[in-house]
């Protein structure tokens, strides 16, 4: 039998926040991703406790394009071992199916880790983004 675990989220229509809980909630560390996207990780554990999006409507806006990504500032401060530990969450289940990550190469040693919004949590909220 495997263990799935129950994600609950909230959505507030009048700040346009997003919550998303992994499991039960407990104490954890946060770090801002982005301007508008935070992670909070159980340090212990190293597992995600839940994401947070701040504007989120906006965040889901596509471009003609395709979806628009957000560089991960919230990298660039923190110690190589903490940074570690970061992308393996944001790259791992549960993270992994609410955004998706890459890397755009500026420098050839210096990539940039970017993100954008997996498309299943505006089906989810049934949203429809604002268009431009």
């Amino acid at each position: 039998m495997t263990n799935q675990m129950i994600v609950h989220y909230t959505y507030d229509p009048e700040s346009d926040v997003l919550e998303v809980y992994f499991g039960a909630k407990r104490p954890a560390w946060t770090i801002e991703l982005t301007g508008n996207i935070m992670l909070s990780i159980d340090r212990q554990t190293g597992h995600a406790v839940a994401l947070s999006f701040l504007d989120f409507t906006e965040l889901a806006r596509p471009t003609p394009f395709g979806p628009q990504s957000f560089p991960l500032t919230g990298l660039a401060d923190l110690p190589l071992t903490e940074r570690s530990l970061v992308i393996k969450v944001v790259t791992s289940p549960p993270v992994n199916e609410w955004l998706d990550v890459s890397a755009v190469q500026r420098l050839p040693d210096s990539p940039l880790a970017v993100t954008h919004l997996e498309k299943s949590p505006l089906d989810l909220l049934n949203l429809t983004p604002v268009a431009a």
